[in-house]
């Protein structure tokens, strides 16, 4: 049920990233919907979860976008991994946490797929432009965060499943 939940999560997600995010470019730079969702997973499920989860994100966004397929798919899987990973660490119950990691993490995933498609071929992704790209789109991905933080809330959350202490930090 999870699986099922978390797949309609990043359906809904992919359709608003490619109708109506992809026209809305503040400042030249359009939010990456699907990388907050990479990111956020990684946070409410762990590394494991924020690894497929930000892998299936990166997979519907190389259906859409031009450039070598399965690098936003790596890159998301990544991230989400890392960013599952060190949310471990940290305080979860601090309000800091969750806008610093996504804006931190948003910032990194954002410079990392430019300089991956540098490498790739694509020279004029590797500018000074990208890091101003990267600043905005961590901008963009904090009160985005808390928006798909809700529904990732909603998919993990397991109706069978008793209600505990360390469950209602996970998701809420």
């Amino acid at each position: 049920m999870i699986r099922a939940k978390t797949l309609v999560v990043l359906f809904v997600l992919w359709v608003f990233q490619v109708s109506l995010f992809a026209h809305l470019r503040p400042f030249g730079v359009s939010a990456d919907l699907l990388l907050v969702a990479a990111l956020v997973g990684g946070i409410a499920g762990g590394g494991q979860f924020g690894a497929r989860n930000g892998f299936a994100a990166g997979l519907l966004l190389d259906l859409v976008i031009p450039g070598p397929f399965g690098l936003a798919a790596g890159v998301y899987g990544t991230f989400g991994y890392l960013t599952g990973g060190f949310s471990r660490t940290v305080d979860s119950d601090d309000p800091r946490v969750l806008p610093t990691l996504i804006g931190v993490a948003a910032f990194f995933a954002t410079l990392s797929y430019g300089l991956a498609l540098g490498v790739l071929g694509s020279e004029q992704f590797v500018e000074w432009g990208l890091v101003w790209k990267s600043i905005a789109v961590a901008i963009y991905s904090v009160p985005l965060a808390l928006g798909v933080r809700s529904l990732y809330g909603w998919a993990l959350l397991d109706p069978t499943a008793p209600r505990t202490e360390a469950t209602r930090s996970m998701v809420n």
